[in-house]
């Protein structure tokens, strides 16, 4: 899986924030799909696509049909109609930006999945060109950059990285946008530890743990149990019971938390991943070639924090090679629930996406998926918002 630290990139979990530029950005009931057929949400975007839409509507109709072509594990028709839609958009991209930017970032989504790195970092740059150009301080651009941010982790040096989250920091302080500010700093924390530069990582956290913004609950809390995860990371167990023995009523409440997890098992270890046994997909078919796999695994959530039921709901034709993020998934630590009897919201779905990078083997001329194998992690849960407080954790 790679390295962006916010989960911020996904199909339906669109921006919220309110601005007051016209039309806005979209609204989360704007996109939702509800047992809707899948011809049916093809032909809107036929329809769309012969010219009988609004940007907006063009926008809407495709992120829905898409959404749906990559839950059934359609990634190459969910890609293809994103990809033309963002041609038809792009001469009328300035008269709703918000809504184009949106599907670049549904487009950056699935091309991450597919394993086109290039047209993930593509999409998010466009997102992040677009909103600056109308925009540059909105929520919408600020946290477009930080998913840029993110995207370019693996290619540039964590000093590079760390520097532009520091920059963002700064300019959403500056832009009014406390909350952005520490989203930006909890991941430069995350980097900064990683880069074995604990001491200046820890004081961010505690500097986010000592703000007093009146809606910054679930970023406080994120810093804490980023912090209890570092040392956690280090052997200390012992902090993660501690930490959870002090949560409070208010932070329960604000849903389940993922306090800690294992390290998340990768293609090339750790996490005891199967061997590479003839039918395993993690054996290339052919060399330079990966074909994709993928799984949903559902899990429910306890009153007490731990994780029930795991398993794979459903997936590609082969789905051994996910047994080691099930039970990676079946060790993790939520918040317990405010109320024991309170289990609302507290069964997930995650889909993970057996990838690998795009390149040009040795050779040839044509780009293929057989690069860096990898796992794309995406949360398909069904739930209703959560509010602007709820804490995102990097992982």
């Amino acid at each position: 899986m790679t390295h962006r630290l916010l989960a911020a990139t996904t199909l339906l979990m669109l921006s919220t924030a309110g601005l007051a530029q016209s039309p806005g950005p979209l609204k989360r009931d704007e996109i939702v799909v509800v047992g809707a057929k899948l011809a049916d949400l093809k032909a809107d975007v036929e329809r769309c696509a012969a010219g009988g839409c609004t940007v907006r509507e063009d926008v809407i109709a495709t992120v829905r049909y898409a959404e749906a072509e990559f839950r059934e594990g359609n990634y190459r028709d969910a890609r293809a109609a994103l990809g033309r839609a963002v041609s038809r958009t792009r001469s009328r991209a300035d008269s709703d930006p918000f809504a184009v930017a949106e599907l670049h970032t549904a487009r950056a989504a699935v091309a991450w999945h597919f394993g086109d790195q290039r047209e993930a970092l593509r999409a998010t740059g466009a997102q992040t060109r677009l909103l600056d150009r109308h925009a540059p301080q909105s929520p919408n651009a600020l946290m477009a950059r930080m998913r840029l941010i993110q995207a370019q982790y693996q290619l540039d040096a964590p000093s590079v990285n760390i520097r532009e989250l520091e920059n963002l920091s700064e300019r959403a302080n500056e832009a009014n946008q406390p909350l952005i500010a520490m989203r930006a700093d909890l991941g430069r924390a995350a980097m900064l530890y990683r880069a074995n530069q604990r001491v200046q990582a820890m004081k961010l956290l505690d500097a986010i743990q000592a703000s007093e913004e009146p809606q910054a609950g679930g970023l406080k809390l994120a810093a804490e149990v980023l912090a209890m995860r570092l040392a956690a990371s280090d052997g200390d167990m012992a902090a993660v019971e501690a930490l959870i023995a002090r949560l409070t009523e208010d932070q329960k409440r604000l849903g389940p938390t993922l306090i800690w997890s294992p390290p998340t098992p990768t293609p090339y270890g750790p996490g005891n991943m199967p061997p590479m046994e003839r039918d395993n997909p993690l054996v290339e078919p052919q060399p330079g070639y990966l074909p994709l796999f993928w799984v949903d695994i559902g899990f429910s959530i306890g009153a007490d924090g731990r994780v029930e039921s795991a398993e794979i709901l459903r997936g590609s034709e082969l789905k051994g090679w996910a047994k080691p993020l099930v039970k990676a998934i079946g060790q993790r630590r939520y918040s317990p629930a405010a109320e024991p009897d309170d289990l609302a919201e507290r069964y997930r779905v995650e889909r993970y996406t057996l990838t690998a990078d795009f390149g040009t083997p040795k050779g040839s001329l044509i780009r293929r998926r057989g690069g860096f194998k990898r796992f794309e992690q995406m949360d398909l849960t069904v739930a209703p918002p959560k509010p602007t407080t709820a804490p995102t954790v990097p992982s």
